[in-house]
């Protein structure tokens, strides 16, 4: 599906926005008005693959080299990866 109308867009249902491959225009008339993305689940085996990855990364890197090679960029929010701070977050995020 290339795109569909602001009128076919009132009608369509969750599980019909669930199944389009990708983002689809949304047009009135000619014009694009609008973007529809649809929200995948995430595969939990592969959300672990990708934290343990980033967490064996993580090992071995010095925190305070890289907030100072960051520091030319004004302030960054300092963000962690881990497993257990990824599992507190989802946690916090159910309650």
């Amino acid at each position: 599906m290339a795109h569909i109308s602001i009128r076919d867009l009132q009608k369509i249902s969750g599980e019909a926005i669930g199944a389009l491959p990708g983002p689809t225009a949304v047009k009135s008339g000619e014009r694009t008005v609008g973007l529809l993305i649809p929200l995948k689940a995430t595969d939990p085996e592969r959300l672990a693959a990708v934290l343990a990855r980033a967490e064996r990364l993580a090992k071995g890197r010095d925190a305070a080299a890289d907030d100072a090679a960051l520091a030319g960029f004004g302030e960054v929010d300092p963000v962690d990866w881990s497993v257990a701070a990824v599992k507190a977050l989802t946690r916090k995020r159910k309650a």
